[in-house]
């Protein structure tokens, strides 16, 4: 019982994540380190576990991603700044992007996901310069029979042209 609530939790998480490195999207951004902070909140999370769980969870030192903040450093190459396109959704295999439109200092889609995670998404996000990103992630689905909705806003800014260690 524990493996399938770890799964789920693996699955929500994956959800957080999945709008990440976007500044490549329409070859916006630099090359070098990013600093990108995304805010999740799943306020039904609680929900899918018993409240024993939860407990064990939070004494492990796991906590649930409502209203959380992940600060993360992602080093962006010279192929994902000039390919004409979102970054694959490297996350989720399960999950595909359509309905892609590409302005200016815009990007928006939809994301559809099956599998452990189904259900559907909307990103938008503004590139007010080649050094910074924001935007929103909205997934609506369901993870393992539990309903699930997922909101993230995030943030991505360039540190430097050189990575150092980061990958």
């Amino acid at each position: 019982m524990m493996l399938m609530r770890n799964s789920k939790l693996r699955a929500c998480l994956v959800i957080g994540i999945l709008a990440v490195p976007v500044a490549a999207a329409a070859s916006h951004g630099k090359v070098g380190l990013w600093e990108v902070t995304t805010q999740t909140s799943m306020p039904n999370m609680a929900s899918m576990m018993t409240p024993e769980q939860a407990a064990r969870m939070q004494a492990m030192g796991v906590h649930m991603p409502n209203n959380r903040t992940l600060t993360t450093q992602h080093c962006m190459t010279a192929a994902e700044v000039a390919a004409d396109g979102p970054p694959p959704m490297r996350s989720n295999k399960y999950c595909t992007m359509s309905n892609m439109k590409y302005g200016a200092h815009s990007f928006t889609a939809d994301a559809t996901c099956t599998g452990e995670m189904e259900g559907q998404g909307q990103v938008s996000v503004s590139f007010p310069s080649d050094e910074q990103y924001s935007g929103t992630f909205a997934f609506t689905g369901s993870a393992h029979g539990h309903q699930m909705n997922v909101t993230n806003s995030f943030e991505g800014r360039w540190i430097s042209a050189d990575c150092g260690s980061v990958k």
